[in-house]
């Protein structure tokens, strides 16, 4: 019995050992992104673009706020896009804000295209993360990790023996 939590603690290593490069290959990225569009004719397209160095998933996220005369920025329905996709209205009106959450993406080059209207000295920003996939090895390991303590946890079941007084 001592030897089979022996090879059992020997496996839960090995596999943490192996585990450990693979998960350092997860990559979280925050880009922010603003802009001041309001100096011209207050019709604005800004483009931005993003390169990813691997497949994953991509969050969005866009406001502006007003912050006194002058500072308003209304994003065109439906003209906030990300790759193409329409990020979802969360508030409008003065406080505007829009999002996109967990967008799978390919690795490569990456557009947002924001339209709308500003006046003389309105501004937004937002921010965009990218989060990399795990790759197959990380989570092959973590499933045998789980396997290993399930199996040392039925193997340690102790037989109780109870006693009742006379």
């Amino acid at each position: 019995m001592e030897l089979k939590r022996k090879y059992a603690g020997a496996l839960v290593g090995a596999l943490v050992a192996i585990a450990a490069p693979a998960a350092a290959n997860a990559l979280t990225l925050v880009i922010p992104f603003g802009n001041s569009p309001g100096a011209g004719s207050g019709k604005f397209v800004d483009t931005y673009t993003f390169n990813f160095p691997m497949a994953g998933t991509a969050s969005v996220v866009l406001g502006s706020t007003q912050s006194g005369p002058g500072t308003n920025v209304n994003f065109a329905t439906n003209s906030v896009r990300f790759n193409n996709v329409i990020l979802s209205v969360v508030s409008s009106g003065t406080v505007e804000l829009q999002e996109l959450l967990n967008q799978p993406v390919a690795a490569g080059s990456q557009t947002l295209t924001i339209k709308g209207f500003a006046q003389a000295l309105g501004s937004y920003a937002g921010t965009v993360t990218f989060a990399s996939a795990p790759e197959p090895s990380t989570w092959a390991m973590m499933i045998l990790g789980m396997g290993a303590i399930g199996y040392s946890m039925r193997r340690r079941r102790v037989a109780v023996k109870v006693a009742y007084a006379a």
